[in-house]
């Protein structure tokens, strides 16, 4: 009874760990932008195929679980990049997590990583 208690716990923390999503951003600058509308389009964009000035906000990054799917965890960046007042995303990237998870597996422990790092930096169009 102990050990499918131990395997139901593992799970749980397992499946806990990797099922939420959590984000952050970083100023640049001063400056306090007013936040986009929920419905305002932020594009990810190739910084080679941008043709018009811009100019750099900030940060923003989520550290997913990977239950989370690649749109889910865009959406979450793209939303904390409206609140940074951004019009855009480049340089888009994901790591894996330097932390994991040790769970109990019968008589040895299995190591996991289970979360993913996403960042990509806030642009906002410079106005001619």
């Amino acid at each position: 009874m102990i050990k499918i208690i131990q395997k139901f716990l593992s799970m749980l923390i397992i499946f806990l760990i990797s099922g939420c999503i959590s984000t952050r951003s970083i100023r640049y600058e001063t400056i306090v932008r007013p936040p986009k509308p929920p419905d305002y389009t932020i594009e990810i964009l190739d910084i080679a195929n941008i043709n018009r000035p811009y100019k750099v906000i900030g940060v923003v990054q989520a550290n997913a679980g990977k239950l989370h799917s690649t749109a889910d965890t865009i959406d979450y960046l793209k939303a904390e990049a409206r609140k940074m007042g951004g019009d855009a995303l480049i340089d888009l990237q994901q790591v894996p997590s330097k932390g994991g998870v040790i769970a109990p597996a019968g008589n040895m422990y299995v190591y996991g990583n289970v979360r993913e790092i996403w960042s990509a930096k806030v642009i906002v169009w410079d106005q001619p």
